[in-house]
């Protein structure tokens, strides 16, 4: 609490909106936009590789969350005083830091498939450094929670990289990461749900722990469709990428407001069919739908291996 408070005195209304922006980047919803630009307009692979690690990742820091119970610093110490604007975006317990492991798996995705691009490395390097800097600056999580955050990201990133290398190539293998998200995303769906049942988490504390569950499992169905049925090239024009991505991304953003408006919109089986839509959307629909309109064409595209 030290830290934090010491990063309090150093605060100001021009900082703080800084570290509000820097901080975003980290929210999961920031997170999948940006697998998502990679997986229409890149590269197929690589998104799959950041996709994987970012799910495995959050999936695990999500169980932590609800078994560790760790409060936020304001409640560690009622006379510390978080940046306002901050507290909205810290739902759920502090350790370990979400942000900090969502844009760590996402950036040593980057680094790790991208080695000849210097700059693109040391921005990943930088913004994964930022975003746990901002957790912090912004009061809503401790050291210990950043740094367990970066850890978890990097290191399930490591392994998920080092086995997707192996078999990605054969997707009777690389569908194995498919079923093993679904199951530990059940896992996670039934360790939070006793825990909030049996009173020991609320569901303010809970439900993180089931959007995250159905973003995994949206993930691991395009995993195992897409590259059977679809089949798309993420080659165009840049108009028609930025097209491409506009709208995948509209149509995310205006299914979860219509579902959001359905009854029982906050249940916990609607909440997690609710972000597994919101998945299938851009990793599935999306795709379909472009290929169809012809904003994409349908050919299967070669995987390639890290830069190196």
């Amino acid at each position: 609490m030290e830290f934090l408070r010491l990063l309090a005195a150093i605060r100001n209304p021009v900082l703080d909106q800084i570290m509000v922006i820097i901080s975003m980047i980290g929210t999961p919803f920031v997170v999948v936009a940006i697998i998502g630009w990679f997986y229409l307009n890149v590269d197929k692979d690589e998104a799959y590789g950041m996709g994987l690690s970012f799910c495995f990742s959050c999936l695990l820091c999500q169980a932590v969350k609800v078994v560790v119970r760790m409060p936020r610093p304001w409640n560690l110490d009622t006379t510390f005083e978080p940046v306002e604007k901050a507290v909205g975006s810290a739902t759920g317990y502090s350790f370990p830091s979400i942000h900090s492991q969502s844009v760590a798996s996402l950036g040593a995705s980057y680094f790790h498939y991208n080695k000849k691009n210097r700059i693109g490395r040391i921005i990943s390097v930088v913004l994964i450094v930022l975003v746990a800097f901002s957790r912090m600056y912004l009061g809503v999580h401790t050291p210990l929670d950043v740094a367990a955050g970066v850890g978890a990201g990097l290191v399930i990133t490591a392994i998920v990289w080092y086995f997707w290398n192996k078999v990605r190539k054969e997707r009777r293998h690389a569908d194995m990461f498919a079923f093993f998200l679904i199951a530990f995303a059940a896992m996670l769906i039934f360790l939070t749900a006793a825990l909030l049942y049996n009173g020991t988490i609320d569901y303010t504390n809970a439900s993180d722990s089931f959007k995250t569950a159905g973003v995994a499992l949206g993930f691991s169905i395009a995993l195992i469709v897409e590259p059977r049925w679809i089949k798309f090239s993420t080659e165009g024009s840049l108009l028609k990428k930025l097209l491409r991505f506009a709208i995948g991304l509209g149509a995310v953003l205006l299914v979860t407001f219509l579902m959001k408006k359905l009854p029982g919109a906050e249940s916990i089986p609607m909440l997690v069919i609710r972000y597994t839509v919101m998945l299938l959307m851009i990793f599935v629909l999306a795709p379909i739908i472009f290929v169809k309109t012809g904003l994409m064409k349908k050919a299967e595209t070669p995987y390639r291996t890290p830069e190196i």
